[in-house]
């Protein structure tokens, strides 16, 4: 597996997993990143934290930044239960 598709799963497992929590869907998501409507997905989510991650969302590269910080591996190891 190449590292773009290796970065692409890694930002389709978070979008998974971002979207049980809010009770959503990973294509609401996207759709929502992309047409500016993700803040009002977000609800409760502080103003700053929603542009975050819509800007995370709709920009590929900022994406594959976040997800290359040891911290967002992290992350996602835990959120999917250990494994890799």
């Amino acid at each position: 597996m190449n590292e773009s598709n290796m970065d692409n799963g890694r930002l389709e497992s978070l979008l998974k997993i971002t979207a049980q929590r809010l009770g959503s869907t990973p294509e609401e998501l996207k759709r929502a990143a992309q047409n500016g409507t993700l803040s009002k997905l977000l609800g409760n989510v502080a103003e700053g934290d929603s542009a975050a991650l819509q800007k995370v969302l709709s920009d590929p590269e900022a994406a594959k930044k976040l997800l290359a910080m040891p911290q967002a591996q992290k992350l996602l190891q835990m959120l999917q239960g250990g494994k890799k």
